[in-house]
């Protein structure tokens, strides 16, 4: 995964640093490690280190050695002897030499813009960018695919800052592409970082889409509070097998019986024994109080069907149990309302035996 860290250097007194100091002070440096975390086959870690006046950035990522021009696995694994190699992106090219062997090794590199992207940047109204910003977009693999995707598209123009955000965060262009064939058009690049910041997959949309008619076309937003709160398809599958009720179901609710802790099993059991359309804050009331299941299920075997939610809690806190039930019955008490019951467990009253 990519990493890229800014870090702000300690202020200098302006007399002490000029700002042609600042551009004297401009260097990159590469460091390229073959761990055994890095997985099996031609791929190294390369780490590229920038400092230019304040402004330092550190980008690692695990590369094919084939994306490094010039270089090859035989110089990574042999013996340490010097090295050049280049990474060239659209944004402009990383030029690095130094000494590599033995799994590692280290050196340092200039880059160049690429001024046709400059001039195709500029062309499309987003500017053009200056050097530190266009390294930036190199390192963060910003090409002209993901541009054309997002103008097709009609998204709102990206900025340059925009364009890096997307990229750090892992928005290519098939990405773009797949959420618009999956009916997302989102209202900027912002947009589209949130959603993958927060794991909005093409996957998740899809697996979503296919547990249900009501679970295609989410609104982008409660997309994210989905993701963002943990609802996993498999969660959502859960609870659909709890039947019709499953359409009163919004993607607001599974936030909220997600965040209580309702299990799919009680929701089911309650819909099949409750007193009508499933209600958010009655589900989580009883995830709150402890309501699970294997009490609904008890109650129901006794003949406690249509009992509502507020019942159910109220007999849950007051500690009336199946078996309590049960034991009232066995002296014939056996047509109680859930109320009556209560107020004879508030009362202390013990069937005999208990």
């Amino acid at each position: 995964m990519m990493i890229r860290t800014l870090i702000a250097a300690a202020a200098l007194p302006l007399t002490a640093l000029s700002a042609s100091a600042f551009a004297q002070e401009r260097s990159i440096e590469w460091s390229i490690e073959r761990a055994a975390r890095i997985p099996a086959g031609d791929r190294v870690q390369l780490t590229i280190e920038r400092r230019s006046g304040r402004d330092h950035s550190v980008w690692s990522n695990n590369y094919p050695v084939t994306d490094l021009q010039g270089l090859s696995m035989a110089q990574v694994t042999g013996p340490r002897r010097p090295v050049r190699f280049a990474l060239v992106r659209d944004a402009g090219r990383l030029d690095c030499g130094g000494e590599l062997g033995g799994q590692s090794g280290r050196g340092t590199c200039s880059f160049t813009p690429d001024a046709g992207f400059a001039a195709y940047l500029q062309v499309r109204g987003i500017g053009r960018p200056n050097e530190r910003e266009a390294f930036t977009l190199a390192m963060s693999r910003v090409n002209r695919d993901l541009v054309d995707a997002m103008q097709s598209i009609g998204y709102t123009r990206p900025t340059v800052s925009q364009l890096t955000s997307m990229a750090v965060h892992g928005v290519a262009a098939d990405y773009v592409r797949g959420l618009a064939s999956s009916g997302y058009r989102l209202k900027s690049a912002d947009d589209l970082v949130k959603f993958k910041i927060h794991g909005v997959t093409l996957d998740y949309i899809r697996e979503l889409a296919a547990i249900s008619p009501e679970f295609r076309q989410i609104p982008a937003d409660d997309l994210v509070s989905l993701r963002i709160h943990g609802v996993r398809p498999d969660y959502v599958r859960e609870m659909a097998a709890m039947g019709p009720e499953f359409r009163n179901v919004t993607p607001a609710d599974l936030v909220a019986y997600r965040i209580h802790g309702a299990k799919p099993e009680m929701v089911r059991a309650y819909a099949r024994i409750g007193d009508g359309k499933l209600r958010r804050d009655d589900v989580t009331s009883m995830a709150i109080h402890g309501v699970n299941a294997q009490f609904i299920d008890g109650l129901a075997a006794l003949g406690y069907r249509g009992i509502s939610a507020a019942d159910l809690v109220r007999m849950r806190i007051h500690g009336v149990t199946p078996e309590y039930i049960r034991s009232l019955q066995q002296e014939g008490m056996v047509r109680l309302s859930a109320d009556q019951i209560v107020r004879l467990r508030i009362a202390g009253y013990r069937p005999r035996g208990r």
